[in-house]
């Protein structure tokens, strides 16, 4: 998906192939579901170890030492404002046509990175919510 994102931005010709607006699509789309996948495996791996039924890796000790419920909002409140910011740039040349046509090939390169971003955003906070009910103890 990052590297989809990198070669459609830049407009990358391979061939008889230029990489744009779709590719930015479907990059948007892997990267979504690549980031969903992970947050699955954080939700297993600390359900798991908090029910005892694996121990903790290396790989959790360490994420849990970096990431906490406030650090993964702020994160979520930072990635969700980048998205938001550049939907607000798509919408304000919107508005500078006097909300007429717009090339899609400029516009795409502003509102599918922004709504992922936002959409990023949203998956963050949630997740960080819930992996943090999933790391409270039991009375």
């Amino acid at each position: 998906g990052l590297a989809g994102y990198a070669l459609a931005l830049l407009g990358v010709k391979l061939g008889d192939i230029t990489l744009e607006g779709h590719t930015l699509v479907y990059a948007s789309l892997a990267i979504l579901c690549g980031y969903q996948a992970i947050l699955f495996a954080i939700f297993t791996a600390t359900f798991t170890v908090n029910e005892g039924l694996h121990p903790p890796s290396r790989g959790y000790e360490a994420f849990y030492k970096v990431m906490n419920l406030e650090r993964g909002l702020v994160l979520a409140l930072l990635t969700f404002l980048a998205g938001v910011v550049l939907l607000a740039f798509a919408v304000n040349r919107w508005r500078l046509t006097g909300f007429g046509n717009l090339d899609y090939r400029d516009t795409l390169r502003w509102v599918v990175p922004g709504a992922t971003l936002t959409a990023l955003g949203v998956q963050t906070m949630l997740s960080s919510f819930f992996v943090s009910i999933l790391g409270l103890s039991r009375r």
